[in-house]
């Protein structure tokens, strides 16, 4: 058999030179892909000051029925009143009493949303990772 340039079996054995790729040959995208964004990091107390944000916006949201932006303690009470029959339990004034104290410190009867705030966080104490250690034990005695 004679191999040649014209057998197809040369073309197997037969050193061709070749360019080399590009990326223009391939028909590349050659633009930097953008490095991704890290998430801003937030420090404890920025996420703890989020918490008690948000929960004081959804507290004011909750109780403020006639929406005039702050929480008499009628509203208050009601909604404690409506909390506990949503989970079934009979209302416990006292309780709520001593919650609303802790809320309308100066005894003007309505809480604005930053007083409802800075009340909540004396109610609900919050640390990275878990409430404070009393706070379980708190809750299980209320309900027992």
């Amino acid at each position: 058999m004679k191999i040649g340039s014209d057998n197809s079996l040369y073309t197997l054995i037969a050193q061709t030179r070749r360019n080399a790729l590009s990326s223009v040959s391939e028909k590349m995208d050659t633009r930097q892909a953008q490095a991704p964004t890290m998430p801003t990091v937030r420090s404890d107390q920025e996420l703890i000051a989020e918490f008690h944000s948000r929960m004081s916006k959804q507290a004011l949201d909750w109780a403020d029925t006639d929406k005039d932006g702050k929480v008499t303690k009628a509203e208050f009470m009601d909604g404690q009143a409506r909390v506990a029959e949503m989970n079934g339990e009979p209302h416990d004034t006292a309780y709520s009493e001593s919650k609303w104290a802790k809320l309308d410190t100066n005894g003007k009867g309505w809480v604005s949303e930053s007083e409802l705030h800075d009340g909540l966080e004396k109610i609900f104490p919050v640390s990275v990772g878990h409430l404070d250690s009393g706070y379980a034990e708190r809750l299980r005695s209320r309900r027992s």
